[in-house]
């Protein structure tokens, strides 16, 4: 499943029939909008990333958007192995964060 939050910015003159497109989208729920912004916050609930990314790509498309930017988004798409997920909780428990000391440098690993 994943879940993303889309802020769209629509055309004041455009807003009631951008609204009611957008609420018709399947996957796609507005749980808050402010007309007098020209603001609706949309909601995307979808089965896989493929289905995530065809929505929002209907919001930005609906008639009188300006721009819809992805806010926030989940997967839980490609879960962690098991094994890399207990290494994980292994370093997290055996060592206190303030005692694990950097020397490295970040700009060699970019």
């Amino acid at each position: 499943m994943n879940i993303s939050s889309v802020i769209v910015k629509v055309q004041p003159e455009s807003f009631e029939q951008s609204l009611k497109t957008i609420e018709a989208l399947e996957c796609v729920e507005v749980p808050a909008f402010d007309q007098d912004k020209g603001v609706i916050i949309a909601l995307i609930e979808a089965p896989d990333v493929q289905a995530e990314l065809c929505a929002n790509r209907e919001i930005e498309n609906a008639p009188g958007v300006v721009s819809a930017h992805m806010h926030f988004s989940y997967s839980d798409e490609n879960p962690l192995p098991p094994n890399i997920q207990a290494s994980l909780e292994k370093i997290e428990k055996s060592q206190d964060a303030k005692a694990v000391r950097y020397g490295g440098d970040i700009n060699n690993w970019l």
